[in-house]
């Protein structure tokens, strides 16, 4: 997938290159959309992030907040070359990619709004949970793709930066109260 793409990878190509018989990959992904759910399980991406309980990751109030963010940031790191892959199919407007992103979008806003309700109530006054979720939701995505423009800190390595970016989000959340 990395060399072909995605839509331009088959489902006989991922068997053969795993070994496999078409049938017997088939048997397990109906479908290349499929199976990229499956990678993002297991990852912890969809799963992992949407079942991620509030409290306990929350020390105090913002110390939680921030330990979450930096949390994120830092899984995406380890799948850093699929979120590469998964961004530039979107841009070629490849739409098993698209449909995988949207889901993975959605879970994430679910499981923010879930956590910000459970650990983090007064951030949500006002705007309520689901305004300040995509709030943290664009701030991650932003902050990563900084991170994959080089832009991210000046010499600092990513999860250095991603911690200190955690922090100052929390800080200003934790301002406006």
């Amino acid at each position: 997938m990395s060399q072909r793409g995605v839509d331009g990878t088959s489902m006989r190509d991922l068997a053969s290159a795993a070994g496999l018989n078409v049938a017997s990959l088939y048997h397990y992904f109906a479908s290349k959309r499929e199976l990229l759910v499956a990678v993002l399980q297991e990852r912890g991406f969809i799963e992992d992030l949407a079942a991620a309980p509030g409290a306990s990751i929350a020390r105090d109030d913002f110390d939680g907040l921030a330990d979450m963010l930096d949390d994120i940031l830092r899984s995406m790191l380890e799948v850093e070359d699929f979120i590469r892959l998964m961004l530039g199919e979107v841009m070629r407007g490849q739409e098993t990619a698209h449909t995988v992103g949207v889901e993975l979008f959605e879970a994430t806003q679910t499981a923010l709004e879930r956590w910000l309700e459970e650990s983090e109530p007064t951030v949500c006054d006002g705007p309520g949970a689901p305004a300040v979720a995509r709030v943290l939701r664009s701030f991650i995505v932003g902050l990563f793709f900084e991170h994959l423009a080089g832009v991210t800190g000046l010499g600092a390595d990513a999860p250095t930066t991603f911690r200190e970016r955690a922090a100052e989000a929390a800080a200003v959340l934790r301002a406006r109260l």
